[in-house]
């Protein structure tokens, strides 16, 4: 599931990942929240917390609307940082970042201050 975390605010959007993502996750969740922040501002910047018991998506199709944002918005976003990410979504996350043209960096659990410091700090 995800959960829109406290700090998203303005241009950052900060959501936590548990469990296995659904289709209905993205539909419900996510996307209608990106969309919402797209049409205020021309880029975002994201924090994806994972939590201990993320598992992956449970379909096909869950794992595709994660695709399709990167493929859709790959110009959108300034900067997405990861906390707490598995190691094979870290994988994962180089191969999205052909897609994605803002920055993308990994930051190990706990390190959730450390990564919305860099997500603040101007575009490199």
């Amino acid at each position: 599931m995800f959960e829109i975390l406290a700090q998203s605010k303005d241009d950052l959007l900060a959501v936590k990942a548990s469990g296995k993502l659904t289709a209905h996750d993205y539909e419900q969740v996510l996307l209608p929240k990106l969309a919402s922040l797209f049409k205020q501002y021309r880029q975002l910047r994201m924090l994806l917390v994972f939590s201990d018991d993320f598992a992956g998506w449970d379909s096909t199709m869950a794992a595709w609307d994660d695709l399709k944002i990167g493929l859709e918005h790959g110009g959108d976003f300034k900067k997405i940082a990861m906390v707490g990410a598995p190691q094979w979504v870290g994988i994962a996350m180089k191969l999205f970042s052909m897609f994605v043209h803002g920055e993308i960096k990994q930051f190990s659990k706990g390190a959730q201050d450390q990564a919305i410091i860099w997500l603040k700090q101007a575009h490199s």
